[in-house]
């Protein structure tokens, strides 16, 4: 499973990159006073951490670019681990920059998790690829990392793709 999701992902990036000509307009999508939302699929056995075997997860992001390049988020998460043995929700802000001509963005988000018997500050990096597949829908893989102040085993690393709507 792991091999055919990444061999997919190394051929969208390997793609022509004919979808990209809307980052060199003129209107770029990552323009001040423009919306962002993103629905993603996360872990399914795509990431590491010591406290879980197996994981899977749902995401939304909502945002909103106060300046060029620059936009604040709005984030949930649902994780199930190791096969319905934890649940967690995290809910968290943050922010992200786009690299405007190459569709590549560097995020920061500060999140707080809940599951019975367990609350955590998780703040979490990320860096991930826009790929536009017409003016304002994407496909955005992202890598990213995780910490836990509470219990390192929970700190972790892994694979998100996401489907993002730029209007």
């Amino acid at each position: 499973m792991k091999k055919v999701l990444l061999s997919i992902l190394a051929l969208m990036m390997a793609m022509s990159v004919n979808a990209q000509r809307f980052l060199n307009e003129s209107d770029t999508p990552f323009k001040q006073g423009k919306f962002y939302v993103n629905a993603s699929l996360s872990s399914l056995n795509l990431d590491y951490s010591k406290a879980s075997e197996w994981s899977f997860g749902l995401g939304a992001k909502a945002g909103y670019l106060f300046l060029d390049n620059w936009s604040v988020l709005a984030v949930f998460d649902y994780n199930n681990i190791s096969c319905g043995d934890i649940v967690t929700t995290e809910i968290g802000a943050g922010a992200r920059y786009h690299f405007e001509t190459i569709g590549l963005y560097l995020g920061a988000i500060a999140k707080y998790a809940h599951s019975t018997g367990f609350n955590d500050f998780q703040p979490e990096l990320n860096v991930g690829y826009s790929f536009f597949l017409n003016r304002h829908v994407t496909i955005e893989p992202e890598l990213y990392y995780k910490h836990s102040f509470k219990d390192t085993d929970y700190s972790g690393f892994g694979l998100r793709l996401g489907f993002g709507y730029y209007f």
